[in-house]
């Protein structure tokens, strides 16, 4: 991988990390679910796992199940 590449997949993951900060202050678990896999595959990617992609829908499935509403019911 040249230099491009690599700064492209670094910005890719500060970018999920970024959606799924924001996704756990508003609480959004779409947000959360895709943050997660947009810091997870470039990573997965840069460390040469690429076997492991199948697993990271899993991860962000269940990084997205933390964030809960507040229920409006009283």
């Amino acid at each position: 991988m040249d230099v491009f590449n690599i700064a492209f997949l670094l910005v890719l993951s500060l970018a999920g990390l970024i959606w799924a900060i924001k996704g756990m202050k508003e609480k959004l678990r779409l947000m959360v679910f895709f943050g997660v896999i947009l810091m997870l595959v470039p990573v997965l990617i840069l460390v040469g796992w690429v076997s492991g992609l199948p697993l990271v829908s899993s991860v962000a499935f269940a990084a997205s199940l933390f964030v809960r509403k507040e229920g409006k019911n009283a």
